[in-house]
């Protein structure tokens, strides 16, 4: 069985064996299935925010084409810490209900090396365009001090 082959076959024995739908983080670009990790200087120069916020408020957002299941969740999160670009102090950051969501909770800090997409629209609300790449190093403080103490190297903190 060739490489490629052997990974999208362990993706799928993964799924079926846990029973829910994981993320497996690949690049699917080329002819053959890549894992896919960052690293943190590749995702820093990547990612036009970096910063350390705590999430303030989170909501459901229904999916229009099936009522009752949420497609998105909305973080609220106050940017305690800026260590790239100039974001608000406040911003909105969306995340699909899929296996590529990353999910937060209230009250809690985390590093957020933070991406933009095409806007998208739930029904007739506009969703947030800036998201987090769960394949990424984004994450709770207290879990991610390697790359938070890095990111800060490259600002020069």
């Amino acid at each position: 069985m060739k490489q490629g082959k052997c990974v999208l076959f362990f993706a799928a024995s993964l799924w079926l064996t846990c029973g829910s739908a994981a993320a497996v983080c690949v690049d699917l670009r080329g002819k053959e299935i890549v894992p896919r990790h960052p690293s943190v200087s590749e995702e820093y120069a990547a990612a036009p925010w970096v910063l350390i916020g705590r999430v303030t408020a989170t909501r459901d957002v229904e999916s229009p084409d099936d009522p009752g299941f949420y497609g998105w969740t909305i973080y609220d999160v106050e940017v305690v810490e800026t260590l790239k670009g100039l974001p608000p102090h406040r911003i909105k950051l969306q995340s699909e209900n899929t296996s590529a969501r990353f999910p937060m909770d209230n009250g809690k800090q985390y590093l957020l090396f933070v991406r933009f997409h095409t806007e998208e629209t739930a029904g007739g609300e506009r969703l947030p365009q800036n998201y987090i790449d769960n394949c990424g190093n984004s994450g709770a403080v207290e879990e991610v001090d390697a790359a938070i103490r890095k990111a800060r190297g490259m600002t020069g903190r």
